[in-house]
């Protein structure tokens, strides 16, 4: 049950840190790089025990194109194409089996687009589109992994989920590249319990029928899903890899990951510079955030180097975390009820103290919705 790189721009150093070696996959992202680049980046590293998975990124294909049109699979017609009809999807395939086939990976999600209205005849198309790929990749030795794309607050009707789950199980895949599509900045935490609460029953059911679950943009809600089985995880090193917004699609602008944060186990919450401090000194840091050795690097440099940038290291820091404490929740090492009751018993000691963080929103809030949604989703 390993963790897996988002890609993003200009993410290709993360693949080898060989203190970021507990990643078992990766999700390549066309949408940032051209063919040439990405066989090229590939070619250049020791990936043999990778997973790498090809995501179409077909989801905005009208507008946030990135890379896109430098793809030989990237359809001329995009702009005056019928997006519902089965016949324009499969026709693409061979296109797109070529191309997954230079790159050299050896998974695929099949190609899906964010759509007006999330209904159900929209995930039975999802359906007849992934059969139609797995029928044309499936031989060139690719692993298919249907891409199902749901939107956060529709997750929150009670019946959704079971019924998405019903639909999406009639493929013949046997795993699931789940996206959660919402209108969230990429840095706040989500703080609907009724969607969270969806979101894992969701997985539940499709684990549940043996359909192994790769959650894709994932946060510091990885505890969540963990919690509710998920198989797999991604996260990237931007905020806009770790939330499925139209941000996504573009180069990181101004604000968006461009500053370092801290992650800290002990809040479950991301850290300025000068809240770092803070909870440092309050003697607030986990003793997982001790251990990482890029946060040592980033304390040695706060203490060295003062001013000094350590935007590298954040990320750095942050994806070190996430692969381990994947591990530990796979492992059932650490309980996520316990975790998550700790980190709002430390932020409820912050504010008896009057340490308040430098963002308002940065309050540790979200933390009781994600305990009634970890105490009320699987019942």
């Amino acid at each position: 049950m390993p963790a897996y790189h988002q890609m993003g721009h200009d993410s290709w150093n993360l693949l080898a840190e060989p203190r970021l070696s507990a990643y078992a996959g990766v999700v390549l992202s066309p949408v940032n790089d051209t063919e040439e680049r990405m066989c090229k980046q590939l070619a250049t590293l020791a990936h043999e025990n990778l997973e790498i998975v090809f995501d179409p990124q077909l989801y905005y294909p009208r507008s946030d194109r990135g890379k896109l049109p430098d793809w030989a699979y990237y359809p001329s017609d995009v702009d005056t194409a019928d997006q519902s009809s089965l016949n324009w999807w499969a026709g693409n395939l061979s296109a797109l089996g070529e191309s997954v086939g230079n790159v050299g990976a050896n998974s695929v999600c099949s190609p899906a687009g964010v759509p007006r209205s999330f209904s159900d005849s929209y995930y039975s198309l999802n359906c007849e589109i992934c059969e139609a790929t797995a029928d044309r990749l499936a031989p060139q030795g690719l692993s298919v992994l249907q891409t199902v794309l749901v939107n956060l607050r529709e997750l929150a009707v009670p019946e959704r989920p079971a019924a998405i789950a019903s639909i999406v199980s009639r493929a013949s895949a046997e795993r699931v590249y789940l996206v959660v599509v919402s209108d969230i900045e990429p840095r706040r935490e989500i703080r609907d319990t009724d969607a969270l609460k969806g979101v894992m029953r969701l997985i539940r059911y499709l684990q549940g029928t043996g359909i192994r679950v790769l959650v894709g943009f994932v946060s510091s809600d990885i505890v969540l899903w963990k919690a509710a089985q998920a198989a797999d995880c991604a996260t990237g090193k931007f905020f806009n890899l770790r939330r499925f917004t139209p941000s996504r699609f573009e180069p990181p602008a101004e604000g968006g990951g461009q500053i370092p944060y801290w992650f800290e186990e002990s809040l479950m919450g991301f850290l300025r510079e000068a809240d770092l401090l803070r909870i440092r000194n309050g003697q607030l840091l986990s003793e997982t955030s001790q251990a990482n050795p890029f946060a040592v690097e980033i304390l040695s440099t706060l203490d060295d180097s003062p001013g000094q940038p350590w935007l590298a290291a954040s990320w750095r820091q942050y994806m070190h975390w996430f692969a381990d404490i994947e591990a530990r929740l796979a492992s059932s090492e650490v309980d996520p009820r316990v975790l998550l009751r700790d980190a709002e018993a430390h932020w409820m000691r912050l504010e008896d103290n009057d340490i308040l963080m430098e963002e308002p929103r940065n309050d540790g809030g979200w933390l009781r919705p994600w305990r009634r949604a970890l105490a009320e989703a699987l019942r």
